[in-house]
């Protein structure tokens, strides 16, 4: 029988276990990114909340936004629509595991219920048309 090995935070971003500051990692080699509005993160947390186990994974919190960890290439060539900046290549600010809610980076969540660091794509990804009633609209302007 083959088992599967699912990845925790501290295999993924071993260098954030001891850290007492967030250390840039990669994103590229070993995952992708998906960020978005935590409103539409939390969102998408309630429309996917039926299937178990639950597709969103780890994510990070910066300023108003939650960063999904994505396998890489999981979403390639997807055109991802707002609210998601998708990337493959740059770097990843990751807080350290012992981070707390009241710091600016921290862990958002740290998993689903089986532990999974990584968010399914597509089923992300098809859910992201539920969340444009969120979307912010131009301003009309009054003759």
């Amino acid at each position: 029988m083959n088992t599967l090995t699912v990845p925790t935070i501290a295999d993924l971003f071993p260098d954030t276990v001891a850290a007492d500051a967030p250390v840039d990692i990669e994103i590229g080699p070993d995952f992708d990114t998906a960020a978005m509005p935590e409103l539409a993160a939390r969102r998408i947390l309630d429309v996917l909340g039926h299937i178990r186990p639950h597709p969103v994974g780890a994510a990070i919190a910066r300023g108003g936004q939650w960063v999904l960890i994505l396998r890489h290439e999981s979403g390639e060539g997807m055109r991802w629509p707002w609210p998601v900046d998708h990337r493959d290549t740059g770097l990843l600010s990751v807080p350290p595991l012992s981070a707390s809610p009241a710091d600016a980076l921290h862990w958002a969540r740290l998993g689903n219920n089986e532990g999974r660091v990584f968010s399914a794509a597509l089923p992300l990804y098809a859910a992201l048309p539920l969340l444009a009633p969120l979307r912010p609209q131009p301003e009309t302007v009054r003759p």
